[in-house]
């Protein structure tokens, strides 16, 4: 194999696949990124065998082939060089790299690529047809579900998502996020118990059924939240079962496998008869929060709020030590007086991740029905494409 190349490209196409690899694995082949040279396209790949990413990059080629080069080695090597800089990038019958620049020379061992995994998944799917997807004025329904969205609005739902995944491994349905599929439209929905996000957008086109739901791991809602092209979904099946997700984004491909377990009826936690109401400036109460934080009890992280006619209190106090900060604010109320306790860490992330930037608002609605009932922390009054609920925690 040789072919000449740019570090910066090189470097690139490395950051896009390296996500996929593992620093540490009981098969120490999948510390390994496979480079395979056919022609001018290289393709590089990574996996731990629950995600796995290609990336595609054209190079002067002079001798097709493939190897299996040491990940992090290959990786440091080309961050530390001058992007500017040509690299020569050679490989002998024994497997012995070597990268060649202005700057020196290089010398790693690599693997023979037949040691690698076959990736089954990834080499026996294809990417779907998007010209055809879209000018196609028929949904035929009996085809495998795919999707096309914008890459604004994929990342829009991920980024919605992904803080409210659950870090718990015994619960492993709520350790990615659910994408649902509902006609024309898609929910990704996540929760750790104490708080979920529904996030709702739609596809540019696709054959999507109302019945499709699959959980995403959140390592691969990461990647998506990284997308820069327009994203193409699709669906990977073994024996008619949906084993594998399917993201072509540009000269990338991510695939990863679904957590095969069943999502929480997210649908009957969130509150239907929430009749209080507040309307609060944003950045006015991130501020307040943040102050009033300061003085919370830092093993229960929480503060409380206090609502009475047209003003907020926001209160954090420790009774241990003798520490209470509070502040108050003017908002728009519609209720009885109300106080209620929350984790500030987790009011923080709900409230940062309201953007009403197209229509210039800064405002954020909160409506709650008790005290020891779940709030909703929305964006507008009938909002439909971004519902977050919060738990509330009891008042100390």
């Amino acid at each position: 194999m040789k072919f000449k190349v740019t570090i910066a490209d090189l470097n690139k196409a490395l950051e896009i696949t390296s996500p996929a690899m593992p620093k540490k694995s009981t098969l120490p082949v999948l510390e390994h990124f496979k480079f395979n040279l056919s022609g001018s396209e290289l393709k590089i790949i990574a996996t731990d065998q629950d995600l796995t990413i290609m990336t595609f990059l054209n190079v002067e080629s002079s001798e097709d082939g493939e190897v299996l080069v040491p990940g992090k080695r290959i990786a440091d090597i080309v961050k530390a060089l001058d992007g500017k800089m040509q690299a020569n990038f050679t490989v002998n019958s024994n497997y012995e790299i070597k990268l060649t620049t202005q700057a020196g020379k290089y010398s790693m061992k690599g693997i023979s690529p037949d040691e690698y995994l076959v990736l089954s998944e990834l080499f026996e799917s294809a990417k779907p047809d998007i010209e055809a997807i879209k000018n196609s004025s028929v949904v035929d329904q009996s085809k495998t579900p795919q999707a096309l969205f914008k890459k604004d609005d994929i990342i829009r739902l991920a980024d919605k998502t992904a803080y409210a995944v659950s870090r718990d491994e015994y619960r492993p349905a709520m350790t990615g996020v659910l994408m649902q599929f509902g006609g024309d439209k898609v929910n990704f929905v996540s929760t750790d118990s104490y708080r979920l996000v529904k996030a709702t957008g739609k596809p540019n086109y696709g054959v999507y059924p109302d019945d499709l739901s699959v959980i995403i791991p959140v390592r691969t809602i990461e990647q998506l939240r990284k997308a820069t092209d327009d994203v193409m979904v699709s669906f990977i099946k073994n024996e008619d079962n949906i084993t594998h997700i399917r993201f072509d984004i540009g000269d990338s491909v991510i695939i990863s496998r679904i957590i095969d377990e069943k999502f929480p009826p997210y649908e009957s936690v969130l509150p239907r008869n929430n009749d209080m109401k507040a309307v609060l400036d944003k950045e006015s109460m991130l501020t307040a929060v943040k102050r009033a934080s300061i003085f919370a009890n830092q093993s229960s992280h929480q503060i409380k709020l206090s609502f009475e006619d047209s003003k907020l209190t926001v209160i954090g106090e420790d009774e241990e030590i003798g520490l209470e900060g509070s502040e108050t604010m003017e908002c728009e109320f519609s209720g009885t007086p109300l106080r209620i306790g929350f984790n500030h860490r987790f009011l923080t992330e709900a409230i940062n991740n309201i953007d009403n930037v197209e229509e210039g608002e800064t405002k954020i609605i909160m409506t709650f029905s008790e005290p020891n009932r779940p709030a909703l922390i929305l964006p507008s009054p009938d909002s439909a494409d971004l519902v977050m609920l919060l738990m509330p925690v009891r008042i100390s």
